[in-house]
């Protein structure tokens, strides 16, 4: 049944937001819900009550994200008044402010999730800290990981998308960001090239771990594991923030030996599937292993799981595990 439900999705995705059936099952999709999607004007609109989220047609796959995460965007970007409705317009590039932090940054598409109490939940870096940013997107991450490290610290800033690291130099250009170092590789199991989704969103990931790729925005671009990065930087970082779309679980076990010689924090979003199961369970493995106190939660509305080395807990607000379903990055539609 699952096989047969992924299929669907597959053969949904594959006809493009134009089609007729890929609308409907929005539409249907929409209304299980409570949201009216329309499709007006080359643009999706999602609306419930009097407030309306934009997006454009290459973001249809998105839709049932957004339903997922509708009021947590209203509580995070500051939206506009447009006749009437409280709107958010994510359909093109543009500047979002943070409602929380007053912080603005420019973003080529849906802004990015405001997680840092997730990120800084199990350790807090501080100031002169070497920090990894990987998985950077447009920057606001990087940008709120700099004020933690200050002018004497670093933030490496790992970002392949083409646009994404477009916007992400802009961002630091637009706040002086001196301690960031944008670095325009994926962190990955090995040092080299990968085919990578280039689609200039959130989304955007190695081509083996995409569920749905659309084959038109794939491009080569330069991977490096975990140990190469350190070598070539000079450092080892003392924590890294880590958001890859399933690339992760290669991404720390390129990295076993080192990390058992050097400690180092990690906040994983691991709410990605893989090999058919959400990543954090074999984080979760990968992590006890080599002798780490490791543990994940849904506790900030996503699957995260984090590290710390053996004896060097500072005081994380832990929770439970919880199993609860993602919504994969192209789900069309509800299992």
């Amino acid at each position: 049944m699952t096989r047969m439900i992924q299929r669907i999705k597959d053969s949904l995705v594959k006809r493009g937001p134009k089609s007729i059936l890929v609308r409907a099952a929005l539409r249907a999709h929409g209304l299980r819900h409570g949201y009216v999607v329309t499709f007006p004007n080359g643009t999706i609109r999602v609306r419930k009550d009097e407030r309306e989220i934009i997006l454009s047609h290459a973001q249809f796959v998105t839709v049932p994200w957004m339903l997922e995460c509708y009021n947590v965007y209203f509580d995070t970007i500051e939206a506009q008044t447009i006749g009437g409705r409280t709107v958010l317009d994510f359909s093109q590039p543009r500047l979002h402010r943070y409602r929380k932090s007053g912080v603005a940054f420019h973003f080529p598409s849906i802004p990015e999730d405001e997680y840092m109490d997730a990120y800084t939940n199990a350790h807090l870096p501080k100031p002169g800290d070497v920090v990894w940013d990987v998985g950077a997107h447009a920057g606001a991450t990087a940008y709120f990981l700099a004020q933690l490290v200050g002018p004497t610290g670093k933030v490496y800033a790992f970002e392949p998308d083409e646009l994404n690291y477009a916007y992400l130099l802009q961002n630091i250009e637009l706040h002086n960001l001196q301690n960031v170092i944008p670095i325009k590789k994926a962190l990955s199991g090995a040092t080299g090239t990968a085919d990578f989704l280039m689609d200039g969103t959130m989304s955007s990931g190695l081509s083996d771990y995409q569920m749905y790729a659309n084959h038109a925005n794939v491009r080569s671009v330069d991977t490096i594991t975990f140990t190469h990065a350190c070598a070539e930087f000079g450092e080892v970082p003392g924590y890294v923030k880590m958001d890859i779309e399933g690339a992760e679980i290669a991404a720390v076990e390129g990295a076993r030996e080192l990390l058992m010689e050097h400690p180092v924090h990690f906040a994983i979003e691991s709410n990605h599937w893989v090999a058919g199961e959400l990543s954090w369970k074999p984080l979760e493995q990968l992590f006890s292993s080599i002798g780490y106190d490791v543990w994940s939660s849904d506790q900030f509305g996503a699957m995260f799981t984090w590290a710390n080395p053996p004896g060097q807990a500072d005081g994380p607000q832990r929770a439970t595990t919880a199993a609860r379903p993602a919504v994969h990055n192209g789900a069309v539609l509800e299992s």
